[in-house]
């Protein structure tokens, strides 16, 4: 029996300006909490819908969705003045044990530390300075009566800040993490002198071999689009809508190995639906990178979710 030709895949993203505002998203928010699974948390907002074309038939079919987590790219005050908070609190302890390393400071010490955390600068900032935003986006399959989780899209921001600074220009860093995978896939975006347009590489590993993709976004286009390539060959492209009101785009993966891969073709959709946030992502590296430049390294929080990824699974336990 012969072995079938592989079918392309196209998806269209409809994403949402006003996520809150969108009349589906009463609907699907009702679903994802009533959800078996635990990547939809209740700081998730529905930001997007994906629908998948027959590649037979030509119809099209309301599929996935995709969730926002709202707690660490919409941050209010409150939060950050908690984290500043947090922050004080452990660079008083840091400069209490410099000057005696336990116990209880004399009047002259605790003079002393007065001064210092007087003329601190982590202890002197003001919560507006800290940057803390960070880009998540989880994937969801919605279109049988199980919910279940897709993949999920991340902000490096440690990765982004040097990057950056080596370049001497802004450039995001994303990493994907699909179920059932032991692998996670980092998206980088790259920079070539008089190449203005983005250009993003990653290493999609299929569990028995290696693809190299690249990204390029489109000197002249209307919307956001793309050239998908992988190993120097054509696979597919983005089309990225010019007339909508949030970031619309279709996503076309030509009849390939990949194109029949579940898991490339969900790591696409996440990439493209990240697509519309990456002005604010630029300008949140920007942020990141001016205050490191000037010393003021501390203004960058990095959470724990994002140093869980560059845990060494190597280290001694």
């Amino acid at each position: 029996m012969s072995k079938k030709d592989p079918q392309p895949s196209r998806r269209y993203l409809d994403m949402w300006a006003l996520p809150g505002m969108h009349p589906s998203n009463v609907e699907i928010l009702q679903q994802m909490k009533s959800a078996d699974t635990n990547h939809f948390t209740t700081h998730m907002d529905t930001v997007g819908t994906v629908s998948e074309q027959d590649p037979k038939t030509g119809d099209w079919e309301k599929t996935h969705m995709v969730g926002l987590r709202t707690d660490v790219w919409k941050l209010d005050g409150e939060e950050l003045e908690d984290a500043l908070g947090v922050m004080q609190d452990q660079r008083r302890q840091v400069l209490k044990k410099d000057i005696k390393k336990s116990g209880r400071l004399s009047a002259k010490q605790q003079k002393e530390l007065d001064a210092r955390l007087e003329s601190d600068s982590v202890m002197t900032m003001k919560s507006g300075e800290i940057e803390k935003r960070r880009l998540i986006l989880k994937l969801f399959k919605t279109s049988t009566e199980r919910v279940r989780w897709c993949g999920t899209i991340e902000q490096v921001t440690t990765t982004e800040v040097h990057n950056s600074i080596g370049s001497r220009r802004n450039l995001l860093t994303m990493v994907v993490m699909l179920p059932r995978n032991d692998h996670v896939t980092y998206i980088q975006q790259n920079h070539r002198t008089f190449r203005i347009p983005s250009l993003f590489t990653f290493g999609f590993y299929d569990g028995s071999r290696m693809h190299h993709v690249t990204i390029k976004r489109k000197w002249v286009s209307i919307g956001a689009d793309f050239d998908v390539e992988c190993d120097g060959n054509s696979i597919g492209e983005i089309d990225g809508r010019l007339f909508s009101f949030g970031a619309d785009s279709y996503v076309d993966v030509d009849a390939c190995d990949l194109s029949e891969n579940v898991g490339f073709v969900d790591l696409m959709t996440l990439f493209t639906a990240s697509v519309g946030y990456h002005k604010a992502m630029r300008k949140s590296v920007d942020r990141r990178v001016k205050a490191a430049l000037n010393g003021e390294s501390h203004c960058h929080l990095v959470c724990n979710e994002e140093l869980r990824l560059l845990h060494n699974g190597r280290a001694a336990a």
